[in-house]
């Protein structure tokens, strides 16, 4: 059976075309990945990442057949709009229904940047003014202050997946701030894992993206080394002696 080492069960947004394939680009040997999709509309608004949530139950529901080892909740939006409380209650709301344990992006999002000690960001995203503050507020809320926020400033989620990576990369010099520790690209559909690591050679400093974090926890969770050395620093730090040491959760029968 595929997913000897571990199987991730995705759950993305119905417009979503960048996570799965950035995920199945990055899944190591042994660890496989399974897709449900999150019914809904393609513009971001209050009601529609509100409605992601109940949702999302159905999407469980179906890749909880495959019996994972670990669920991600693929979208950064959907996961911290109303806030801490929310973030977890989905987390929950997933476990029960799956039996696993479950990553969202928000939550991926402010666990990497406090597990190495940043409390000062700078933030590119997609969205528009309401979101992004919704942002600075979920980050607020773990100790993380957002420096500047530089935005495309588009509604429409499956766009978003049009921006392209060389795009992206100049937004993120534009807005760095020599204030802030590291950076962090907002958003599965933005296609930034393929310039991270051009970007913190330039920048001197870390660049996380939405994608690459929720790996990041979903390989901790699973206790896997991916062995991934061209995704960013985040993922290459999975590698190092000792990263794993804690023993995971004990994985389904293959």
């Amino acid at each position: 059976m595929y997913g000897w080492r571990g199987r991730i069960g995705l759950l993305v947004p119905s417009i979503n075309t960048t996570m799965e394939t950035e995920f199945w680009r990055i899944a190591p040997e042994g660890v496989s990945v399974h897709t449900a999709r999150i019914a809904g509309g393609r513009e971001g608004t209050p009601e529609e990442l509100r409605n992601m949530e109940n949702a999302s139950k159905k999407a469980a529901e179906e890749v909880g057949m495959v019996e994972p080892d670990v669920v991600v909740y693929g979208c950064t939006s959907g996961s911290f709009f109303e806030g801490p409380a929310w973030n977890k209650k989905i987390c929950e709301q997933l476990t029960a229904i799956t039996k696993a344990p479950t990553v969202t992006t928000a939550g991926a999002m402010a666990a990497c940047l406090m597990a190495n000690g940043h409390k000062k960001v700078d933030v590119v995203t997609p969205y528009v003014q309401l979101t992004n503050e919704r942002l600075k507020q979920f980050a607020k809320a773990h100790g993380i202050d957002v420096v500047k926020l530089g935005t495309f400033d588009m509604l429409d989620m499956f766009d978003h997946a049009k921006i392209q990576p060389e795009e992206i990369y100049r937004k993120v010099k534009e807005i760095t701030t020599p204030k802030s520790e590291a950076v962090f690209v907002a958003c599965t559909q933005l296609r930034a894992l393929e310039v991270l690591d051009q970007l913190e050679r330039d920048l001197g400093k870390p660049v996380y993206s939405a994608v690459q974090a929720s790996a990041w926890q979903a390989f901790e969770a699973m206790n896997v080394d991916p062995q991934i050395m061209n995704c960013g620093s985040l993922l290459r730090k999975l590698s190092e002696p000792g990263a794993q040491k804690k023993a995971g959760k004990k994985l389904r029968s293959a």
